[in-house]
């Protein structure tokens, strides 16, 4: 492990924060395939079917009551007060003696658990529900209900009949089981915790550096925090804090880990800061440049620098040169002469003894980190082989 630090609530957040796409399809895959499964362990009714029948019976008065009809079929007050009878034990009494006469012996709490009644506000019409396990029981119970109920009407309202309309009709109804209440819930909470764990899964596959806690933990260093295009007064806040850690830090050799376009252009407007105050700056690349060093550590060699502000060596064709310490001494000398500050650009691996060379003879050394692009594995390896050579060593991370 390259690591080993303690835990941390606000790290662990932001990698979930960050993984949070992934996350998210992982609960969602989970639990659609977990209902999907619980749904198939259902489909199979482990209960017996049910057989739903229904009968009907229309509240009626006398002719001779012909007023008081005109009042009465239009009151819903009358037939909801009616059908409420109906689920008493005044009619399921009568109606279980009927069925134990037929062979049907239940009892008076399960018969009255087995009906329902419903009525309609527009019309004197009862319906009558009956749900039992067996077909020919839920016919019978049915329309046994049905003839009572139509022979109690006056009984039971004091005026009035009832009469039966049709046979009962008998549906199958398909039984459906519940979903198990803990079965879900443990779904759900498995769902919850895999999404998180693939999070910081990938977290812990990815070796490419998310946040500068991994600088200040195991490169042991608080970077200092910059835009991937660093503004200019991110870019002055570098240059005090070199001039206030090493005030004389006239060469500079500016790690990089690994190859990024966004760290090589940060290094590049470092120089034209340093440029802005009136300062010659000179930026040398030693993965191109060391030829041309080697050459001018020969004084007969003309000094031919390129550019404006931030002027840069002539280019050769000859690449990974490796330079002798006499060498580079030898050429750095002659830079001080023209320019101020001389700034050494080294990328990862590219002609490392040209990188151990350069700090040296450094004043200063600065370590650019990017967020999502520099590999754990390389910022580490750059810095333990280059922990006692410079006396300074300051850490640029670019990123939140």
């Amino acid at each position: 492990m390259l690591e080993n630090k303690k835990i941390n609530w606000r790290e662990i957040s932001n990698v979930l924060k960050r993984r949070a796409l992934i996350e998210i399809i992982v609960v969602l895959i989970i639990l659609v395939a977990g209902f999907f499964a619980l749904h198939l362990r259902r489909a199979t009714p482990a209960a017996p079917a049910k057989y739903d029948a229904n009968s009907q019976v229309l509240l009626t008065l006398p002719e001779s009551k012909q007023q008081v009809v005109l009042d009465q079929t239009v009151n819903p007050q009358y037939v909801n007060t009616f059908a409420a009878a109906i689920q008493t034990d005044t009619i399921a009494r009568p109606v279980q003696k009927k069925l134990a006469a037929k062979g049907i012996k239940v009892s008076l709490r399960k018969l009255e658990k087995q009906v329902n009644v419903h009525t309609n506000n527009n019309n004197s019409l009862i319906e009558i529900n009956v749900t039992t396990n067996q077909r020919t029981t839920a016919k019978q119970t049915a329309q046994v209900y049905a003839q009572v109920a139509s022979e109690n009407v006056r009984s039971l309202m004091g005026i009035g009949r009832g009469e039966v309309l049709a046979q009962p009709r008998v549906n199958q109804v398909l039984a459906i089981q519940k979903l198990p209440v803990k079965q879900i819930i443990v779904l759900i909470v498995a769902a919850l915790v895999l999404g998180l764990a693939s999070g910081c899964g990938l977290e812990i596959l990815d070796r490419r550096i998310r946040s500068r806690y991994f600088a200040e933990t195991t490169l042991g260093s608080q970077p200092l925090v910059l835009d991937v295009q660093p503004t200019a007064v991110q870019l002055a806040a570098v240059r005090n804090t070199l001039d206030m850690a090493t005030p004389p830090a006239t060469t500079l050799v500016a790690q990089l880990p690994v190859t990024s376009s966004e760290q090589q252009a940060a290094v590049q407007a470092l120089a034209q800061q340093y440029a802005a105050t009136g300062e010659r700056v000179l930026l040398i690349d030693l993965a191109t440049d060391a030829a041309a060093v080697q050459q001018l550590a020969l004084p007969a060699t003309p000094a031919d620098y390129q550019g404006n502000n931030v002027a840069r060596l002539p280019q050769t064709t000859t690449t990974n040169t490796l330079l002798t310490l006499q060498e580079l001494e030898l050429s750095l000398a002659r830079f001080k002469k023209d320019f101020q500050r001389v700034i050494f650009v080294a990328t990862g691996a590219q002609t490392a003894g040209n990188q151990q060379l350069a700090l040296h003879v450094a004043d200063a050394r600065l370590t650019l980190l990017q967020q999502g692009v520099t590999t754990k594995k390389a910022a580490y390896t750059l810095q333990q082989q280059s922990q006692q050579t410079t006396p300074v060593n300051i850490v640029l991370y670019l990123g939140n």
